[in-house]
């Protein structure tokens, strides 16, 4: 339970950057889905292409981002939310289905 000094703390504190994480590609790995076959079959349908969300949070992902995608790339999107400047590409370590992520530096 958190108690009201705690509260307070993270009311004062403001994230100076925000990380821009755009989503540039979902494929499906159909070779490996027949040899093993799970969940449905396709590209991942949580998210699309040209989405784009903002990290405002260095702890919680932005609203309608996949949370297995998040706790996959957070160490990379706190980098940001520190200062990072260099652009990276990373994706989700679903090998069906990867999602491939642009994550950029917002002040």
């Amino acid at each position: 339970m958190e108690t009201e000094a705690g509260k307070k703390g993270k009311e004062n504190i403001k994230e100076i950057y925000k990380c821009k994480i755009t989503v540039i590609r979902k494929s499906f790995n159909n070779d490996l889905y027949r040899k093993y076959p799970y969940g449905p079959e396709g590209a991942c349908g949580r998210l699309e292409e040209g989405q784009v969300f903002i990290s405002e949070s260095r702890w919680d992902p932005p609203e309608g981002f996949c949370i297995w995608a998040w706790s996959e790339l957070r160490p990379m999107i706190q980098g940001f939310h520190s200062g990072n400047r260099i652009p990276k590409v990373s994706c989700c370590t679903d090998g069906l289905r990867p999602v491939t992520f642009l994550l950029e530096l917002m002040e």
